[in-house]
């Protein structure tokens, strides 16, 4: 009976120390699955990221902007249609023109907002391109 009892007591032992382990390893395996995740969501990320830039002399105005995002007009066309968060620290009043330039840097299309913005303003604007000109996010967009 003595006998039966240790061995019962050595196998539930075994069988406790296998479920740690176990539980330790799909742990583990649950890091890294997630930091593999998180890595490929950032790489993502940068691919989609736009290249916007600004001439100096918008920069000298006081422009800078947030949020950039790039999606399909509803009039037609793919991936036409620049939304800037752009934020004001001086007075602006006149015209923005964003000019789109595909990967090899040939110039594909130009949109012009007009704005009437104080200091301390901020707002999204949309520059609406012909509905053919498809940008790339490998391509940039100067704003001036």
């Amino acid at each position: 009976m003595k006998k039966a009892l240790t061995i019962s007591s050595l196998a539930l032992s075994i069988i406790v120390s296998s479920c740690d382990k176990l539980s330790n390893s799909t742990e583990k395996i649950g890091e890294t699955a997630g930091s593999m995740v998180k890595g490929i969501e950032t790489g993502v990320k940068k691919a989609r990221a736009i290249n916007l830039t600004y001439t100096d002399a918008l920069i000298n105005k006081g422009i800078t902007n947030g949020k950039v995002s790039l999606k399909s007009d509803k009039d037609g066309g793919t991936d036409n249609l620049l939304s800037v968060y752009l934020i004001f620290s001086k007075k602006f009043k006149g015209k923005v023109l964003a000019k789109a330039y595909d990967n090899q840097g040939l110039e594909m299309g130009r949109s012009t907002v007009k704005i009437d913005a104080r200091s301390g303003d901020a707002g999204f604007y949309d520059f609406h391109f012909d509905k053919r000109t498809n940008i790339d996010r490998d391509g940039k967009i100067i704003l001036e």
